[in-house]
C-alpha cells in the first residue's frame, strides 16, 4: 500500500476494541492490527472526498466503513467474516469502547485529477488528532 495515492491511516489506543477483535482474529492477524506498543495502526484505501472524523464515535464508524471497503486486507476479511458478531459486541460494550479511545491520530492523503487538465492532480493531506484524557474534580464544602 505504500504507493497508494488515496489512503487514510489511523493510529489509536483502545484496549476494549482490541479485545473484541481478538475474539475473531488469529494471532497473526492481530499482529498486523496491533503495534508492539499496544496501539492500533491501520492503513486503508479511500475514495475521495473523505471528511475527517470529529469525535470517537465518528472514528469508530469510519473504521468499520473502511474495513468493509478494504475487505481484501487481513482485518477487513476478519471484520467481514464476523461482522454481525463484532458489531453486536461493540454495541453491547459501546460506552466502554468509546471511553477507551485515546490518542487518535489520523491522516488522510488524497489525489484527484484536475477537471479538463489531464495529467494534473490536486493533492491533499489532512491530519486529525483527538486526545482524550480522564480528569476528575473534587469539591469540598465546609458548613460553618
Amino acid at each position: 500500500m505504500d504507493k497508494l495515492k488515496n489512503y487514510a491511516q489511523i493510529r489509536f489506543t483502545n484496549a476494549v476494541l482490541i479485545d473484541i477483535f481478538s475474539h475473531y482474529a488469529d494471532n497473526s492477524a492481530m499482529a498486523e492490527f496491533v503495534s508492539a506498543d499496544g496501539s492500533v495502526d491501520i492503513r486503508f484505501r479511500v475514495e475521495p472526498p473523505l471528511d475527517p472524523p470529529k469525535n470517537a464515535e465518528q472514528v469508530l464508524s469510519l473504521m468499520f466503513a473502511l474495513f468493509e471497503s478494504n475487505a481484501d486486507s487481513t482485518m477487513g476479511r476478519t471484520y467481514m467474516s464476523h461482522q454481525k458478531e463484532i458489531l453486536r459486541e461493540t454495541m453491547l460494550r459501546l460506552s466502554h469502547v468509546l471511553e477507551s479511545f485515546s490518542d487518535i491520530k489520523m491522516s488522510i492523503n488524497t489525489s484527484v485529477p484536475v477537471a479538463g487538465d489531464p495529467g494534473k492532480e490536486i493533492e491533499s493531506h489532512t491530519a486529525f488528532t483527538l486526545t482524550r484524557s480522564k480528569t476528575s474534580r473534587t469539591e469540598t464544602k465546609n458548613n460553618i
